[in-house]
């Protein structure tokens, strides 16, 4: 398999998994229809660079996104470039270790924290870290958006894809609400059905190839 029908494989995995998650936001306060989302991206960030992420396209950059080397290893985390935005986070003590959520997981004021910063992987330092080796792995966030208090914040989740021992970092999607305040869920999308739509074609290309194989 080539690595273009690779990455097309992968979003339509990533794509009927975010539809399921938004087919879930009647059971929350996260309404889909107030939902920005990025579309697939898949933006590497080279081994001892990073990326300053800017979720929503206004001025402001919202999170910077690491993949550096130090002495113990390979390292990748994230840092929430506003105040008082903060990563969601699986543990309450230094070193932060960034939580690799699941599908559907709800991100607002009661999952976010406790810090802003937080290790994604680190060799065998971070031996506790979520994203070692991960495709589509998801972080959730809050940032601000026009100010620096928390009636400003927004919460938001980006899809990552991290191989911790060979030093890669890509950047596959994202996505915030556009509302203050209100929560997301991980992997939500505003329209499932057009994502389901775009889901089908990928598989459809995988049944012709399939069909093209079986005759040659």
């Amino acid at each position: 398999m080539t690595r273009d029908m690779q990455k097309t494989s992968r979003r339509a995995a990533y794509t009927l998994a975010a539809g399921a998650a938004a087919g879930l936001a009647g059971q929350t306060d996260a309404d889909a229809s107030s939902i920005s989302f990025s579309g697939p991206q898949d933006i590497d960030i080279a081994q001892f660079g990073s990326l300053d992420l800017n979720i929503d396209g206004d001025a402001f950059t919202d999170v910077l996104l690491k993949n550096y080397v130090f002495a113990g290893g390979n390292y990748q985390g994230a840092s929430v470039n506003g105040a008082p935005g903060q990563l969601a986070i699986s543990n309450g003590s230094f070193p932060y270790y960034v939580t690799a959520l699941s599908e559907g997981d709800l991100i607002d004021s009661t999952t976010v924290g406790p810090s802003f910063a937080g290790s994604l992987a680190y060799s065998t330092v971070n031996p506790n870290a979520e994203f070692g080796d991960i495709d589509g792995g998801l972080i959730g966030l809050s940032f601000p958006i026009g100010g620096n208090a928390p009636q400003f914040l927004h919460f938001g989740w980006i899809r990552v894809s991290i191989d911790n021992a060979a030093g890669t970092f890509v950047v596959n999607e994202w996505a915030y609400n556009t509302v203050p305040g209100e929560g997301i869920l991980a992997g939500q999308v505003p329209e499932p059905s057009t994502l389901g739509l775009l889901a089908a074609g990928a598989l459809g290309v995988g049944a012709m190839r399939r069909r093209r194989d079986t005759h040659c």
